[in-house]
């Protein structure tokens, strides 16, 4: 263990045991490589200066250009039919996409020919990489690196690639000329075009006959929300008897629920460092590539480590930074733990106290043994610290869904810090998991986080996640961008509703420019992906429900709503009773007065069929009241439908009462917040589900 001793001078580190052979991994493989990188950034950081772009002060530091690597040039694998399926033909070329504007001229390595270069070393670009990607907004600039083939030279061209829409290519413009480090990498700075679109896109470079990709490594945002979602994956273990493969469903739904970024904390396979198998990490990109979201790995300790720093990022510590939050991706596992590493631990310090203007700060590792806070806490300032430094959440890796025991002592006292450990993100059957692959949804909302599933099924008090399988989306048309009308509809069986979900359309472009119709939901984006249109389309998406959009060039496709005014009369709590039948029914039923009152804005009559549901499943309207469906409602009236509450489940909590009109073919919702509750929970307070 270490304990830090404070003087006049700079924090100190004293050390009571020989460190182990893997401390400070990290830092100790290719040295020559990261020397190499520090010089790039002192030219780059000068180029910048002598251009008057950045006036390096200490309030603000030259930023670091680390050397994420990727797999290059690897096309594709089409994943099937999907609302959001993966991008096809990638690495093709293609004349409707747009050449760079502008190129670069790159010298060719000195004194170096194809067989002379490390082996090993295939990967071209560095920085940004599929494994620490980067945010940005039109306009700007980023820091890019590259290493340099013998076969890489003479005219260079760079632009991003739409992830979902390769045919939508956005040339990129170098504001300085290449910087040169012992002929083996060159950096350079490249701005993104204003009124670039919104997305998750690939970086490529083209270079005479060859192109060299670095996959979903840069998001372009509008703004940076300070409300927004984040996902994390935990172990997958893949390759072990249980789990063959990687888990299908998890990208099908996380693109739905189009979170900012996703963290994954490692062990994505089972046994590549057993056997030494660098091969591993091809696999394990080519499945992150079907996200829609960057995801920001981590090394665990099953996965191959000495490669990761050529397959996925420079090093395995890192950052996040998404304008007001800023995260530290950690190396500790029990191949490499933290304790033993003092230059990640002196890395984590300096890094946290430059941030401690963000909202706040959040640390991922793969161990859940959370080894920071006992080194924290030996040192007497654990609470101190955490609060100064705003450290919000701490996420870690693991089998299962943490059960508010395991290692929380470590807790003591730190009452604002949010220990996450998330289920297996595959169907291994390891420790407590189940065999169904879990994520978990992050909400943040301002500096407020949000993270448990209600699970309404629980057996244990768990710090429960997101099965698979609940969320799903069935396409009435093919998705590839031949249909002149697609329609989608999504089904949510979870007991948790999702606003701001998004599905993402193709439709065949007619014979003008007109863009398609659009209904219901709110129309976030429309791209001309050359002889489509791409539509990008949030809704909200209520707990235990469904929506449905189309998309149509035939407007006639696209039905009106129904003109009719839908309210809801009565309080938001409703309280139920268990009941049963003579027959050994078994029910519940509450006295709530509640009614459904129907307004019609038109000049004629209307028949119209109310469907109303709330917590999966139907409720009815008072037979006395309302023998028979259709209902009649003249022109300007309104009619008040008393409803009977009886439901066969009660999910205690939040729901939304969902309404809709049968003769709609798009089912439009009109939805209602109420709180559901048991009678003796309502009355001596008890939690509505386990945590």
């Amino acid at each position: 263990m270490c304990t830090y001793r404070r003087n006049s001078g700079p924090l100190t580190k004293w050390w009571h045991r020989r460190p182990s052979s893997t401390e400070g991994l990290y830092h100790r493989r290719s040295w020559n490589s990261l020397l190499a990188v520090g010089l790039g950034v002192f030219l780059i950081c000068s180029l910048q200066v002598a251009r008057g772009q950045d006036k390096l002060t200490p309030e603000n530091p030259p930023k670091p250009v680390e050397q994420p690597a990727i797999s290059d040039g690897e096309a594709v694998e089409p994943a099937g039919e999907s609302i959001n399926p993966p991008a096809a033909g990638e690495g093709k070329r293609d004349a409707a996409v747009p050449e760079p504007s502008e190129r670069t001229v790159i010298r060719a390595p000195a004194g170096r020919s194809a067989g002379a270069e490390s082996a090993g070393k295939s990967t071209v670009i560095r920085e940004p990489a599929q494994g620490r990607p980067i945010f940005i907004t039109s306009g700007e600039t980023f820091y890019f690196v590259m290493r340099l083939p013998s076969q890489l030279s003479g005219e260079v061209g760079f632009r991003l690639l739409h992830s979902l829409e390769p045919m939508i290519g956005v040339p990129l413009r170098p504001t300085t000329p290449p910087a040169y480090v012992n002929d083996e990498y060159c950096s350079l700075v490249l701005k993104v075009p204003a009124k670039t679109a919104p997305g998750l896109y690939d970086l490529e470079v083209r270079a005479g006959g060859a192109t060299y990709y670095s996959r979903r490594c840069v998001k372009v945002v509008d703004f940076f929300k300070t409300r927004f979602r984040f996902v994390h994956l935990s172990n997958m273990n893949v390759g072990d008897l249980t789990a063959p493969a990687f888990d299908e469903m998890l990208p099908a739904e996380i693109n739905l629920l189009a979170p900012e970024f996703i963290i994954a904390t490692g062990d994505y396979t089972e046994w590549s460092r057993a056997r030494d198998d660098a091969s591993s990490w091809a696999k394990v990109l080519r499945f992150f590539e079907k996200f829609h979201a960057p995801v920001f790995m981590l090394c665990g300790l099953h996965d191959h480590g000495a490669s990761f720093t050529e397959a996925v990022a420079s090093k395995p510590i890192g950052t996040i930074d998404y304008g007001e939050y800023h995260g530290l991706l950690l190396l500790d596992h029990p191949g490499n733990p933290i304790t033993q590493d003092y230059s990640q631990l002196e890395w984590v310090e300096t890094d946290l106290k430059r941030n401690r203007s963000k909202r706040f700060n959040f640390l991922a590792a793969n161990s859940d043994e959370l080894a920071l806070l006992d080194i924290w806490r030996e040192r007497g300032d654990v609470v101190d610290f955490v609060r100064e430094n705003k450290i919000k959440m701490f996420i870690v890796g693991g089998s299962t869904d943490w059960d508010f025991k395991e290692f929380a002592g470590k807790l003591r006292g730190l009452n604002d810090l949010h220990v996450i450990r998330t289920h297996q993100a595959s169907t291994a059957l390891r420790d407590r998991a189940t065999g169904v692959s879990h994520y978990r949804v992050i909400e943040v909302n301002g500096d407020q986080v949000s993270y448990t599933y209600p699970n309404d099924t629980a057996a244990e008090r768990l710090q429960h996640s997101i099965p698979t399988g609940r969320l799903r989306a069935y396409l009435d048309a093919p998705n590839d961008g031949s249909a002149r009308r697609v329609g989608v509809t999504v089904q949510n069986a979870l007991n948790q509703r999702f606003d701001n979900v998004h599905v993402w359309l193709r439709v065949a472009k007619g014979e003008d420019d007109t863009k398609p119709t659009i209904a219901p939901g709110k129309v976030v984006r429309v791209l001309d992906a050359g002889r489509h249109w791409a539509c990008d389309v949030a809704v909200d998406l209520p707990d235990k429900g469904g929506v449905r959009v189309v998309a149509s060039m035939i407007p006639a496709a696209v039905p009106p709503p129904r003109p009719i005014d839908v309210a809801l009369d009565g309080p938001s709590d409703w309280v139920f009773e268990p009941r049963d039948t003579d027959f050994g029914l078994s029910y519940f039923t509450s006295e709530t007065p509640v009614n459904l009152k129907l307004t019609n804005n038109s000049k004629t009559a209307q028949m119209c069929w109310p469907v109303i549901r709330v917590n999966g499943a139907q409720l009815h309207p008072e037979r006395s009241a309302c023998p028979m469906l259709p209902l009649k409602i003249d022109p300007g009236k309104t009619i008040s439908v008393p409803l009977a509450l009886n439901l066969r489940r009660v999910s205690p909590g939040s729901h939304a009462v969902q309404v809709y009109f049968l003769e709609d073919p798009l089912c439009r919702l009109h939805t209602f917040d109420v709180r559901l509750a048991h009678e003796a929970q309502a009355s001596s307070g008890e939690p509505e589900v386990a945590p």
